[in-house]
């Protein structure tokens, strides 16, 4: 019988005990972490008293200092939060006052996971804020506030064509939109009719799903605020406009994260009867955007057309 050193098995039940906790977590910051599993934010914090205090209350004012400590990298932390493959949290702070009044307004109702007064006389402190909520809604309204205003042609044409030409213009939007619209409709009923039996019932019988699971190891996806969902042609399967507005209004994530399939599975967001994808290509390298096949595009599709995805929990599976 082999005997091995303790040193060995504490290593070994420790990375066991992580590997199988399902939870994806990311490194930010000083000495941050972000848990894309629970969507919240943490860092750790230290201080000591100044010199020359009474002990009695030397502790406290060292913990003070450490929650200072801790504030001011929770929130260096939050400014690295990846919202696309190209932006962080803190280029929304720079161009949004909303943005960055709801990062600071968070980092100061952080809740005070950990508070170790140490022998040296340090304070140890861990604070954690949630990602979602007031931050989450800031970002993603001011995401949707640019997508709307760089595809509204009569507000972006107005300051250097009349107002006439402008309306012209609109009224020729407006036609073209409406002929898009109909083709649309049009390409969708004949894809409808070129799918063949066994395809139907594959999508029809994902209508009583309560949740997502979309697993992308293998990949180079890394997770975000704003992942996207895409058909092989490009189009964005998810999350669409109607899940955007229930997202903004509950103030949730597009998706959580993990780390393990079942644990995915299992997870109470995505309910009882979860629907599983696997995908392994991101859209144009991108690697915040996801794209799926043939079939899973068209469960995705009719799933939005028979508005089964706006309440609908994602979760992500990443390596």
């Amino acid at each position: 019988m082999k005997i091995y050193p303790l040193s060995i098995l504490l290593c070994c039940f420790i990375n066991n005990a992580l590997a199988e906790d399902g939870h994806y977590t990311q490194f930010v910051g000083a000495s941050g972490v972000i848990d894309w599993t629970k969507a919240s934010v943490e860092a750790i914090g230290y201080g000591v008293a100044p010199a020359g205090k009474n002990p009695k209350v030397a502790p406290l004012l060292a913990c003070r200092a450490a929650i200072v400590d801790a504030q001011r990298n929770l929130l260096e932390s939050f400014q690295g939060v990846r919202v696309t493959s190209t932006t962080l949290v803190s280029n929304y702070s720079l161009t949004s006052d909303i943005v960055k009044s709801s990062v600071e307004g968070t980092v100061q109702g952080a809740l005070i996971k950990s508070r170790v007064n140490r022998a040296d006389g340090s304070c140890k402190v861990m604070l954690q804020a949630p990602l979602k909520g007031k931050i989450s809604k800031s970002i993603y309204t001011d995401l949707h506030k640019k997508i709307n205003s760089a595809f509204n042609i009569k507000n972006f044409l107005s300051g250097f064509i009349s107002s006439a030409h402008a309306s012209q213009i609109n009224n020729h939007s407006k036609q073209l939109e409406e002929k898009v619209n109909k083709l649309t409709k049009r390409i969708t009923e004949i894809e409808a009719l070129l799918l063949n039996k066994t395809e139907k019932n594959n999508i029809q019988g994902v209508s009583e799903i309560t949740g997502i699971v979309i697993d992308v190891r293998g990949s180079n996806f890394i997770p975000s605020l704003d992942p996207k969902i895409r058909a092989s042609n490009g189009n964005v399967l998810y999350p669409n406009k109607e899940s955007v507005s229930a997202i903004i209004d509950s103030g949730q994530l597009v998706s959580l994260f993990a780390s393990q399939v079942d644990f995915a599975m299992d997870h109470p967001i995505v309910g009882n009867s979860p629907l599983l994808i696997k995908a392994n290509k991101t859209w144009d390298n991108n690697n915040t955007e996801i794209t799926v096949n043939s079939l899973d595009s068209k469960k995705l599709i009719y799933l939005t057309k028979n508005k089964k995805l706006k309440n609908t929990g994602v979760i992500i599976v990443l390596d």
